[in-house]
């Protein structure tokens, strides 16, 4: 019995040592499955493949890859990443301008990932699908008190009660617009609007003009202006963009008789069909003297850009270079020159600079809403119901009349959750003091809050749901620390640290030397008699100044002159020379003109100033200093790299 119990306990430990054993091979397998997968490691830290291959292929478009090529290329990583170590090291990543210049960085970087992008793309579509039409439409505005309910019942009923009106045809929609609107251009035009195109009016405006039927007549719509009725008159295919040049006589405003102007572009009609020059007439006779120096030249436009007359005539013209006849707008008396003409691009062409334009367009805010309904989707918002309703009721009166002082018992208590992370009182409450306005609504503010944490969270959760986000922030950190630490190392060591540039100087003389080299004048002459006439006041010992003006009588070209103090390898001309004191033999150009090198003077080789050099000098102790550096950065951490994962990237 015995015996049985002692065999089993041997068996049983003998199965836990073997457990251990198996436990403790996996374990080593993973570190070393963990460390295949690695390229470098310095230190504890490790640089995976991954990390390695994004940055790589970044800045390589070469068709082959030897072993060569990625021993050189892990050099420079390892010189980068000692840098960024060193910098983390010294907390550099923790001082306040760091983090200020990251966040900027962060903030642009976030943008794309920071939208709807099945909402955003429908109102790229939405956008797109209208610029392909002009619309013509007028409309009748009543403004609207946006601090008075009462204020926007009365305009709302207004609104109604005009196109009750003029759907019973009691007024025409012109004239209502006269009676009726507060638009002061409507007593002139009858609320015409011209043709126009998407982004052109606000979005609540646009949307309901292209929804429309032609001559069927809006109901009451609600834009940050005021209530608007809308009729739809026309819809065409869109004109899209188009440039020209113009002439133009300006009409006289001090009296109706604009004859002259009128006799001025006729006259230049004739020239024009004539053969003249449209851009030479423009330059000499336009009196739209900013574009006349461009030879009449518009920047382009499209629909509802210029005046309709301008507009109306500029895109009847079909062929480049193509005018038109004389025409008058308000401004005076026109003939138009077609440059180019171009339809509306493709979605694709277009895509990104709609994306744009619906950033600052009142759209803009459709797409951050729908922004906050995504989050809301995907992340637990929980009220605490009890808070909210003790803070509101002390709060909610004062806030609208923009006095609350903060004071609560409860402020250091949880006001709602977003999934695990906890929102106290306290924050809200600061936010409330910051933005709490003369009708201000608390229960809005609260939702503005929740939707700015709400946002806040997402760009911190940005790092986990996006690998290529987070891999594009860490270039701009290690970016950032690379050039601090090395503009405190290196550039700016270079530049300030006067006795170090100077020893550097001194200990390296040898390699600022100047070679031999020759006081000379090069005499430039345009042909042989020139240069004669040259060797004869040189002969005379006249001064340059003398020869140059005597030679130069009848013509400044007849000769240059160039004095300086010449190496070998300046001048092409010196190099030709036997630069022997005095005048050298004739250079004989291809185009006739001869060539004069007089020597004054011989220089022996001799050392270089620093101030002949300073540039030179600086540049070779950053050099220096930065070889320097990484030297003791190499000797202070340990650096292992992983060859066969890095060879792994050969490619033949």
């Amino acid at each position: 019995m015995l015996q049985s119990q002692g065999k089993h306990q041997i068996i049983v430990e003998n199965k836990i040592i073997m457990k251990k054993i198996v436990l403790f091979i996996l374990l080593l397998s993973n570190i070393n499955i963990s460390f295949s997968q690695n390229i470098l490691q310095i230190d504890d830290k490790t640089i995976s493949l991954a990390e390695f291959e994004n940055i790589f292929y970044k800045n390589n478009y070469n068709d082959t890859i030897d072993k060569q090529y990625l021993d050189e290329y892990i050099e420079l990583f390892i010189n980068f990443k000692l840098k960024v170590l060193e910098a983390e090291s010294l907390y550099m990543d923790t001082i306040s301008t760091f983090i200020k210049e990251l966040d900027g960085y962060k903030e642009q970087l976030a943008k794309p990932y920071l939208r709807n992008k099945e909402f955003d793309d429908l109102m790229i579509k939405e956008a797109y699908d209208r610029m392909l039409f002009d619309v013509k439409a007028s409309h009748i505005l009543i403004k609207v008190n946006e601090e008075s309910i009462v204020s926007d019942n009365e305009a709302f009923k207004k609104a109604k009660s005009i196109r009750n009106e003029i759907i019973n045809k009691k007024i025409s929609f012109s004239d209502a617009a006269k009676k009726y609107s507060e638009d002061p251009s409507a007593q002139n035009n009858g609320g015409d609007l011209g043709f126009f195109t998407a982004f052109m009016m606000v979005y609540d405006f646009e949307s309901a003009v292209y929804e429309l039927e032609i001559n069927e007549i809006s109901k009451p719509i609600k834009t940050k202006y005021g209530y608007h009725l809308i009729k739809l008159f026309d819809k065409r295919k869109a004109l899209g963009e188009i440039q020209v040049a113009h002439i133009m006589f300006k009409k006289n405003k001090n009296t109706s008789d604009n004859s002259n102007a009128k006799e001025k572009i006729n006259e230049i009609y004739t020239k024009l069909k004539d053969g003249e020059d449209f851009a030479e007439l423009a330059e000499r006779f336009s009196e739209d003297r900013s574009t006349a120096v461009k030879g009449g030249r518009l920047p382009p436009f499209g629909v509802g850009k210029m005046v309709p007359e301008f507009e109306e005539i500029a895109f009847s013209l079909n062929k480049p270079a193509e005018y038109s006849k004389p025409f008058e707008t308000d401004f005076g008396w026109h003939i138009i020159s077609l440059i180019n003409k171009n339809d509306i691009p493709s979605f694709n062409d277009v895509k990104k600079e709609i994306m744009n334009k619906i950033s600052r367009d009142s759209r803009g805010e459709l797409s951050k809403i729908s922004l906050y309904e995504k989050l809301k989707d995907n992340y637990k918002v929980k009220n605490n119901v009890n808070n909210f309703k003790k803070l509101r009721k002390l709060a909610y009166k004062n806030v609208k009349l923009s006095n609350w002082d903060g004071i609560n018992d409860i402020d250091s208590e949880v006001l709602f959750y977003i999934d695990s992370l906890e929102i106290l009182v306290s924050d809200f409450v600061t936010y409330v003091l910051l933005n709490q306005k003369n009708e201000t609504d608390f229960d809005i503010l609260y939702q503005d809050y929740v939707n700015v944490k709400l946002l806040s969270h997402e760009k911190n959760m940005l790092s986990f749901k996006y690998p290529e986000y987070k891999a594009l922030l860490n270039e701009y950190r290690e970016g950032i620390l690379l050039f601090d630490i090395t503009n405190q190392n290196v550039w700016n060591k270079a530049v300030n640290d006067t006795v170090g540039l100077n020893q550097y100087f001194i200990d390296n003389q040898q390699n600022y030397m100047w070679d031999d080299r020759v006081e000379a004048s090069i005499y430039t002459c345009s042909n042989k008699t020139i240069a004669s006439r040259v060797k004869f006041q040189l002969f005379l010992s006249q001064s340059n100044d003398k020869i140059l003006k005597n030679i130069n009588k009848e013509s400044p070209l007849n000769l240059q002159i160039q004095s300086d103090t010449f190496e070998e390898n300046d001048n092409v001309y010196i190099q030709k020379s036997e630069k022997k004191l005095g005048l050298n033999s004739d250079i004989v150009l291809d185009d006739g003109s001869v060539v004069l090198v007089y020597v004054k003077n011989k220089i022996p080789a001799t050392n270089k100033d620093l101030s002949d050099v300073r540039g030179k000098v600086i540049s070779d102790y950053q050099s220096y200093l930065e070889n320097r550096w990484l030297d003791k950065l190499r000797k202070k951490y340990t650096i292992k790299i992983n060859k066969e994962v890095l060879y792994s990237l050969v490619k033949n």
